[in-house]
């Protein structure tokens, strides 16, 4: 058994603690003296990123898989959760087992494979594959799968989780189906005061949210959908993270720099999401216990509720991120590890910089490199 000691970051602050790691799993879990820990190293418990859009297939030039998944680990994310709009789509059995072949031969973190469903032959097919989430888009995005609300219905009707990138009007609609057929409905980069508002006042068991962090920090132009919003709907979001708005996501979506000069929406952020959170707590923009859920405990609780092995408990999975918070540093987009060199986020500094990331008990990256041998799969079922 791997023992070691370090602060834990908790829903009411740093914990030391001594840890024990047996098969991949959290052996053991005790409490020790702050003295017996570094007081600048903490460890945050699996971290996912649940939308991602790794692009390849036709889009190497853009994204891969390995690229991808690489940036990820550099970020402190130990899974993410990959978006289908991808040329050509994920929208059909034989391009899913595909996706997941593809995943599963250059992935060197673990991940969650999406369908997307925008016309009836693409909703036929859903019915054959176990996707993480279906994938729908009611509102304008890169790819332009968008589904014909005149079959929204229908595909609530599956009765399989939902993804949904829409604008109010979309929102609303998918609230009223969701609740009918008890199909559960992940809103997708809520961005504005007014959806915030729609969301809570509908939310149930089974209605979940994101929220990205180029909405949270980020205004004025940049090419980008849902667009960035004013400072109204900032403060906002801010003040629904972690209760209304369940989690953090960052919406990679990275595009070559031509493109991006010439307009295409997306942020390259895998590898800024996780600092730029550590450091609004560092400053006191959010508490410990806000930040405990929207990184880490609401993650879990969607995955669990869809019955997959995931997030830090014990005798669960070891997946874990460390950080230092002695070592500041600004954000230099040409150092990412994402093809997509390019950020709104260039030149913040940033308060904590990411040390390891653990994958079912082994570190995947370290010393600023992507271990050797790495391997990512797809998470499975409890």
């Amino acid at each position: 058994m791997e023992c070691f000691n370090i602060n834990i970051i908790t829903s009411k602050g740093m914990l030391p603690v001594r840890l024990g790691i047996k098969g991949g799993r959290m052996a053991s879990f005790s409490t020790i003296g702050a003295a017996d820990v570094k007081p600048s190293l903490a460890l945050i418990p699996s971290v996912i990123d649940m939308h991602v859009h790794f692009r390849d297939f036709d889009q190497r030039n853009k994204e891969t898989v390995a690229s991808g998944s690489k940036a990820a680990l550099a970020g402190g994310i130990s899974a993410v959760c990959d978006m289908p709009n991808t040329i050509p789509p994920v929208a059909d059995k034989k391009t899913y087992l595909r996706r997941q072949d593809l995943f599963s031969k250059d992935s060197v973190c673990d991940y969650l494979i999406n369908f997307c469903v925008f016309d009836e032959y693409s909703m036929s097919q859903a019915a054959s594959v176990d996707p993480f989430f279906i994938k729908v888009y009611l509102d304008e995005t890169t790819g332009s799968y968008i589904l014909d609300e005149a079959l929204l219905e229908k595909v609530f009707m599956l009765q399989k989780p939902i993804a949904l990138h829409a604008d109010h009007s979309g929102m609303r609609k998918a609230i009223k189906f969701s609740k009918k057929y008890s199909t559960p409905l992940h809103i997708c980069h809520v961005s504005t005061k007014d959806e915030v508002m729609l969301i809570g006042k509908h939310k149930d068991n089974n209605i979940t949210c994101e929220v990205t962090p180029h909405h949270l920090f980020l205004s004025g132009i940049y090419d980008v959908k849902p667009a960035l919003c004013t400072k109204n709907d900032r403060d906002a979001l801010w003040a629904a993270l972690g209760g209304v708005i369940d989690i953090v996501a960052s919406d990679h979506a990275p595009h070559t720099s031509d493109e991006k000069e010439k307009g295409a929406y997306g942020v390259s952020g895998i590898e800024a999401m996780l600092p730029l959170m550590l450091t609004a707590l560092n400053r006191g923009q959010i508490s410990y216990e806000t930040f405990y859920r929207c990184m880490h405990a609401n993650q879990k609780r969607i995955l669990h509720a869809r019955g997959r092995d995931f997030g830090m408990d014990g005798g669960s999975r070891a997946d874990f991120t460390i950080v230092d918070f002695g070592d500041s540093y600004t954000i230099d987009a040409k150092n990412f590890y994402s093809k997509a060199k390019h950020s709104p986020f260039d030149g913040m500094s940033v308060d904590a910089k990411v040390v390891e990331t653990w994958v079912r008990g082994m570190p995947f990256f370290k010393d600023g490199e992507v271990v050797s041998g790495a391997r990512g799969k797809e998470i499975g079922r409890k």
